[in-house]
Order: structure tokens, then sequence, then C-alpha cells
């Protein structure tokens, strides 16, 4: 089959699990990216699916979904509830930095429907306007006014709401819902204390940390390779979930 949004399905060799993994790749990135994290859950048994997110178009830099939302964080969003919509599986999400707000918002529109668990790694923030001015900063460090232009542009472009439509979404989660939430200390763009204040608030959610002293930002997996791999396989195999025969 054919999926909209370069879609592709990633199958285990050893297919352990009836469950996928749902793959949101960071910002600025693309579903080669994640190779390394396709590996692994393919390793522990699970069939994967990645996809690429739309890139922002300087021609139209004010990105709007089918429905009029203004935002990328929307538009990827609607990307991810499509995709989700098309796959019949029981799936569990894995999503990346910022973007992992967007996982939110589509797993919030659908309810959760046919989601059995949450994964974010390096993110998202629940002050989008540090870690954009993070960014800028690690860009544009020449000159502050152009600093100020690309995070007050970053953010415009990203979402008008910011990300105080985190809390509403994760609300509508349903009761224990499970989260792993995954964080490097050394993380420059998107601090742990940031990454609490999304999920702390929500008292309903089962969620769980998973930090990593020597990580940075998205890299892990990389550089804390056993503490990561431990960390994930212990939170998947915490859900009990049911290993083909």
């Amino acid at each position: 089959m054919l999926y909209p949004h370069d879609g592709q399905l990633f199958k285990a060799k050893d297919r352990k699990y009836s469950e996928l993994i749902f793959f949101v790749h960071f910002y600025q990135g693309n579903k080669r990216a994640l190779a390394r994290h396709v590996k692994c859950v393919n390793a522990l048994g699970f069939d994967a699916f990645a996809f690429n997110l739309q890139k922002l178009n300087l021609r139209h830099p004010i990105p709007f979904t089918s429905e009029g939302r203004m935002g990328l964080k929307h538009v990827f969003a609607e990307q991810i509830e499509q995709l989700l919509n098309l796959l019949p599986q029981q799936k569990i999400v894995f999503a990346f930095s910022n973007p992992a707000a967007s996982a939110i918002e589509a797993l919030a529109r659908r309810r959760c429907y046919d989601i059995k668990a949450l994964i974010c790694d390096s993110g998202p923030s629940a002050r989008l306007g540090f870690s954009a001015l993070r960014l800028g900063a690690k860009y544009f460090n020449e000159r502050k006014y152009r600093k100020s232009l690309f995070v007050t542009a970053l953010i415009w472009c990203w979402s008008p709401f910011f990300h105080r439509d985190l809390n509403q979404h994760l609300s509508q989660f349903p009761q224990d819902f499970p989260v792993l939430s995954i964080r490097g200390w050394r993380d420059e763009l998107i601090s742990p204390a940031d990454i609490d204040l999304v999920f702390e608030p929500q008292k309903h959610l089962n969620w769980k940390k998973l930090s990593l002293p020597e990580a940075h930002h998205l890299d892990g997996l990389k550089h804390s390779q056993d503490e990561y791999l431990n960390g994930l396989k212990c939170f998947l195999e915490g859900l009990g979930l049911k290993v083909l025969a």
C-alpha cells in the first residue's frame, strides 16, 4: 500500500507483537533520521511506521490545515491523524522534540482510539518561546535582532496558541494512559523542567520519566544506548502487550 506523506512500513524480521510503533520525527528532520530508532524497535519485535512531516514553504510561510487552522503544529497534527486513521493496527506513538505536541493534538482529536501508549523523546516544551529562543541562539548568535526576528517568526508559524493548548489536549487522554517521557539532562534546547511542566499537571496520566544524565537534545539513543534501550524495553514490557504465538 502507498501511504501519503512518504509513509513507510518497516517490518520486524522476528515480529513478536501485534502493535505498531508509529514514529513522528523532530522539526526539520525526516524519516531517515529515525533509522536508528526504527532498527531498535524492529529488534524488539515491533513493526514500525515512519513518514515525513511537511516542510515550511517560504512561498507560503504561514501554513494552514484543511480546516483553516493556522500553524505548522496543527498541520503536523492533521498529517498524523490522517496516517493513524489509515493504519488498522493498535499503535504506540513515538514522537520527538516539539512535534510531540502535534502528536498529542492528533491523539486528543481521536480520543486516543487504538493507541496503547505515547513515548516522547526530548519534548515537547511547555515554554515554546524559550525553546525557540535557544534554537535562535544556536543559529543566529551574531546579532540579537536577527535572533529575535527568527524566534518571533518561528513561533508565529508554529502555532498562534504557542503550547497553551497542550493542557487541554492532554486532559482528553483516558485515565491512566501510559506515557514515557525521555529527556537528557544536558538538553540545550528543551530542558527537563520545561517538559515536566507539560506532564506534571496531568494527574490522570500514568507517566514515567527516563532521565539520561549524559544526553543532549535527541541524542539519547546514540550516546546513552544501554540506559535508553533498557528504559524503553521496560516501559514497553510494562504495557502488558500480548506476545504473538
